[in-house]
């Protein structure tokens, strides 16, 4: 398994994962505009690679880095993103680093190797702890965020949902 960094080439089973995925996303990962419409992926994967690779539009600006979690047949199982630097509301929710894995896919291992994937990459990009929130009604990712050693700094509940959720730190080494 390995993670790719989403560029405007499509591989294998992303229009498939960013359906499953939908305009709303699930368990506090962000959808896209494709999971409604098709149409739009490649407008999708072209914004994708600029706000990877534009330049600061402010102060509060983060680049993200999207990353296709790809399996060893070479087909997309799920999405990481990556925020090597953080902003407040990051720093409230979202953090450096989410992930989804399509639901077919999910209790194979592919979540646990991603996440220590994107802490890989979080520690090149000179991160010594990484944040990440977890929706407190998602036990499967709580459970895995603490098998990685993730200590858990407080419960928030979101502002615009109303949803309860937890703030983890994991070490990147």
């Amino acid at each position: 398994m390995k993670l790719q960094a989403i560029s405007t080439k499509a591989p294998p089973g992303s229009l498939e994962l960013l359906t499953a995925l939908g305009e709303e996303g699930e368990n506090g990962f962000g959808g896209t505009p494709v999971g409604s419409d098709p149409e739009k992926l490649d407008d999708w994967l072209d914004y994708c690679v600029h706000i990877a690779t534009s330049p600061p539009l402010s102060d509060d600006f983060v680049r993200q880095t999207n990353y296709w979690i790809i399996d060893n047949m070479g087909f997309v199982v799920g999405l990481v993103r990556i925020f090597p630097r953080i902003n407040k509301a990051l720093i409230n929710k979202g953090g450096h680093f989410g992930y989804y894995v399509v639901p077919a896919h999910r209790r194979k291992g592919y979540g646990k190797a991603a996440i220590r994937l994107a802490l890989d990459k979080l520690r090149a990009k000179g991160v010594k702890q990484a944040l990440v929130t977890v929706d407190s009604h998602n036990t499967v990712s709580l459970s895995l965020v603490k098998a990685l050693g993730g200590a858990m700094e407080d419960e928030r509940i979101d502002d615009e949902t109303g949803q309860a959720f937890c703030r983890f730190w994991l070490g990147t080494d």
